[in-house]
Protein backbone atom coordinates (compact mmCIF):
# COMPACT_ATOMS: atom_id res chain seq x y z
CA UNK A 1 0.00 0.00 0.00
CA UNK A 2 2.92 2.32 0.71
CA UNK A 3 4.33 1.78 -2.76
CA UNK A 4 0.90 2.28 -4.35
CA UNK A 5 0.82 5.74 -2.76
CA UNK A 6 4.41 6.34 -3.88
CA UNK A 7 5.54 7.06 -0.34
CA UNK A 8 9.14 6.35 0.59
CA UNK A 9 9.87 4.17 3.60
CA UNK A 10 11.60 7.03 5.38
CA UNK A 11 8.57 9.29 4.87
CA UNK A 12 6.09 6.75 6.25
CA UNK A 13 8.45 5.90 9.10
CA UNK A 14 8.53 9.59 10.08
CA UNK A 15 4.73 9.82 9.95
CA UNK A 16 4.43 6.73 12.16
CA UNK A 17 7.27 7.88 14.43
CA UNK A 18 9.30 4.70 13.93
CA UNK A 19 12.70 4.06 12.38
CA UNK A 20 13.05 3.18 8.72
CA UNK A 21 14.58 -0.16 9.71
CA UNK A 22 11.53 -0.95 11.85
CA UNK A 23 9.22 -0.23 8.92
CA UNK A 24 11.43 -2.29 6.63
CA UNK A 25 11.26 -5.21 9.07
CA UNK A 26 7.46 -4.98 9.09
CA UNK A 27 7.31 -4.97 5.31
CA UNK A 28 9.63 -7.96 5.03
CA UNK A 29 7.68 -9.90 7.68
CA UNK A 30 10.62 -10.07 10.09
CA UNK A 31 8.66 -8.34 12.86
CA UNK A 32 5.02 -7.37 13.31
CA UNK A 33 3.90 -3.87 14.22
CA UNK A 34 2.52 -3.38 17.73
CA UNK A 35 -1.17 -2.56 18.20
CA UNK A 36 -0.64 1.19 18.29
CA UNK A 37 1.37 1.10 15.07
CA UNK A 38 -1.28 -1.08 13.41
CA UNK A 39 -3.91 1.49 14.35
CA UNK A 40 -1.78 4.30 12.89
CA UNK A 41 -1.19 2.31 9.69
CA UNK A 42 -4.90 1.53 9.30
CA UNK A 43 -5.74 5.19 9.90
CA UNK A 44 -3.13 6.40 7.42
CA UNK A 45 -4.19 3.96 4.69
CA UNK A 46 -7.89 4.29 5.56
CA UNK A 47 -8.39 0.55 5.87
CA UNK A 48 -9.14 -1.92 8.62
CA UNK A 49 -6.51 -3.59 10.74
CA UNK A 50 -7.97 -6.90 9.54
CA UNK A 51 -7.09 -5.90 5.98
CA UNK A 52 -3.54 -4.98 7.00
CA UNK A 53 -3.15 -8.36 8.71
CA UNK A 54 -4.70 -10.13 5.69
CA UNK A 55 -7.64 -11.41 7.77
CA UNK A 56 -10.03 -9.65 5.39
CA UNK A 57 -10.11 -8.95 1.68
CA UNK A 58 -12.26 -5.86 2.22
CA UNK A 59 -9.78 -3.03 1.85
CA UNK A 60 -11.69 0.16 2.52
CA UNK A 61 -13.60 1.23 5.57
CA UNK A 62 -17.15 2.57 5.52
CA UNK A 63 -15.92 6.15 5.11
CA UNK A 64 -14.07 5.27 1.91
CA UNK A 65 -12.88 8.32 0.09
CA UNK A 66 -12.38 10.38 3.24
CA UNK A 67 -8.65 10.60 3.93
CA UNK A 68 -7.40 10.02 7.44
CA UNK A 69 -5.95 12.97 9.33
CA UNK A 70 -2.43 11.54 8.87
CA UNK A 71 -2.95 11.00 5.14
CA UNK A 72 -4.48 14.46 4.67
CA UNK A 73 -1.59 16.08 6.55
CA UNK A 74 0.91 14.10 4.46
CA UNK A 75 -0.73 15.24 1.22
CA UNK A 76 -0.82 18.85 2.37
CA UNK A 77 2.80 18.79 3.53
CA UNK A 78 3.92 17.30 0.21
CA UNK A 79 1.99 19.96 -1.73
CA UNK A 80 3.49 22.64 0.51
CA UNK A 81 7.01 21.31 -0.06
CA UNK A 82 6.50 21.34 -3.84
CA UNK A 83 5.23 24.92 -3.61
CA UNK A 84 8.20 26.10 -1.56
CA UNK A 85 6.17 26.54 1.62
CA UNK A 86 8.33 25.90 4.67
CA UNK A 87 7.24 23.67 7.56
CA UNK A 88 7.20 26.80 9.73
CA UNK A 89 4.79 28.54 7.33
CA UNK A 90 2.60 25.45 7.27
CA UNK A 91 2.51 25.43 11.08
CA UNK A 92 1.58 29.13 11.12
CA UNK A 93 -1.32 28.35 8.78
CA UNK A 94 -2.52 25.54 11.05
CA UNK A 95 -2.29 27.85 14.07
CA UNK A 96 -4.29 30.50 12.21
CA UNK A 97 -6.99 27.94 11.37
CA UNK A 98 -7.15 26.85 15.01
CA UNK A 99 -7.62 30.43 16.18
CA UNK A 100 -10.34 31.04 13.58
CA UNK A 101 -12.11 27.84 14.59
CA UNK A 102 -11.98 28.75 18.28
CA UNK A 103 -13.45 32.19 17.53
CA UNK A 104 -16.36 30.61 15.67
CA UNK A 105 -17.26 28.20 18.47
Amino acid sequence: MREEKEIKQIELAQILNVSQSTLSNWERGIHDPDNESLAHLANFFNCSIDYLLKYSTVRYSLDEGIPSIDEAYYRISQDAKKSGISPEDLQMAVDLLKRAKNRNE
